[in-house]
């Protein structure tokens, strides 16, 4: 694409970071190659799943693949707040749980249920 496109490569702050994560790939594989064993660039490695976002432009080219990705998006953010709900309400059931359970728990621990155990009455 650089050698089609020449200076206008540049222009399009995507392309220029497809060129960042290529030189960065490229540099590491050298230098493991000559040193060996050299700390990670996982940042950098993060940056290629920017190149997925590429992709995208061409679901948007159709109609129908459009519509199917935006319905995802909104599907995606509704079992997100399903899942923010779900911790928020599981929360709320352990805190009655205990509140009710653990004086029935330390009344079994005193009448002996336990025996020897020593957490039993904590838990």
């Amino acid at each position: 694409r650089l050698f089609a496109l020449r200076r206008a490569f540049f222009g399009v702050n995507l392309n220029s970071l497809d060129l960042l994560v290529l030189v960065s790939d490229l540099v590491s594989a050298a230098l493991y190659f000559v040193v060996g064993d050299i700390p990670s660039f996982s940042v950098l490695r993060i940056c290629r799943l920017f190149r997925l976002v590429r992709c995208l432009k061409v679901l948007a080219l159709s109609r129908e693949l459009h519509i199917m990705m935006l319905s995802f998006a909104s599907a995606m953010r509704a079992m997100f707040w399903a899942g923010i709900m779900l911790v928020v309400v599981l929360t709320l059931w352990s805190i009655i749980a205990v509140e009710l359970l653990h004086p029935v728990n330390v009344r079994l621990a005193e009448r002996g249920l336990y025996g020897d155990c020593s957490r039993c009455e904590r838990a």
